[in-house]
């Protein structure tokens, strides 16, 4: 029986890397999972690394295929653990070295495509700081994204099932707003869109923040095997999160 009843909401996580180079019933499942979930920071390393746009889409699907869908990375992974990020990146960087493959890279697309690549328009993966960064730092630059983004919704689904609109709202127009655009929207203006008291609004926000923070730690103790990593994984993130945050403004 494979981890999750549903992998494609889930982390990223060890129990997925094992369900997923297993021969279980779910492992294509738990394999999609991952793919979906990798694959932004996959494309935006080999994208700066001065790879064109076309260039690096085909060498994303390359290494999808050749290291994912064989399973070589996941078996490696399974057997090494530590950190899934340090892992991915290596393996990526590895990849780039084996210039022949890139000859090859079209020809290994498996029947009807990669669904994550397709989706790659949804999610602005033609990103304007790839001149910007290093590989390195913009690999890590869009892990942070996708791990924030998984963690944002996250508390999306637990606040709208709990018929809780407004908290997430407040949340997503005074935090993530403001991460992502620069522009926090003020209590004076979310407040009668809601009928609460400003206070009663920052006082909801407070609650979806640590709630946010808690599930933010869930999705990262999940890529990282030793929990003695995980103090490390956090400072390391939120100095990139800085980094990322500098760039965009």
């Amino acid at each position: 029986m494979g981890p999750r009843a549903n992998p494609s909401l889930t982390q990223t996580n060890w129990d997925l890397i094992r369900d997923a180079a297993s021969d279980s019933a779910s492992s294509k499942a738990s394999l999609d999972a991952i793919t979906r979930r990798s694959w932004p920071a996959i494309y935006a390393f080999i994208r700066a690394s001065g790879r064109s746009h076309e260039e690096a889409t085909d060498l994303t699907q390359g290494f999808l295929c050749d290291v994912f869908l064989s399973r070589n990375l996941l078996e490696k992974a399974n057997a090494e653990r530590g950190r899934f990020r340090t892992l991915l990146l290596g393996a990526v960087r590895n990849y780039l070295a084996d210039m022949h493959r890139r000859k090859t890279a079209g020809t290994r697309m498996p029947k009807g495509g990669i669904a994550a690549i397709d989706a790659m328009s949804e999610h602005g993966l033609e990103p304007a700081e790839h001149g910007a960064h290093s590989p390195e730092r913009a690999f890590n630059a869009r892990f942070v994204a996708t791990l924030i983004r998984a963690a944002a919704e996250r508390l999306q689904r637990d606040l709208l099932a709990a018929g809780d609109e407004a908290s997430w709202e407040i949340f997503r127009l005074r935090v993530l707003q403001a991460a992502t655009e620069g522009v926090a929207v003020g209590y004076d203006e979310i407040a009668p869109r809601f009928g609460l008291e400003k206070g009663t609004c920052a006082a909801r926000l407070l609650v979806a923040k640590r709630r946010f923070a808690t599930i933010l730690m869930d999705e990262l103790r999940a890529t990282v095997d030793d929990p003695n990593d995980v103090a490390e994984e956090v400072h390391e993130l939120l100095a990139l999160l800085g980094e990322r945050r500098s760039v965009n403004r």
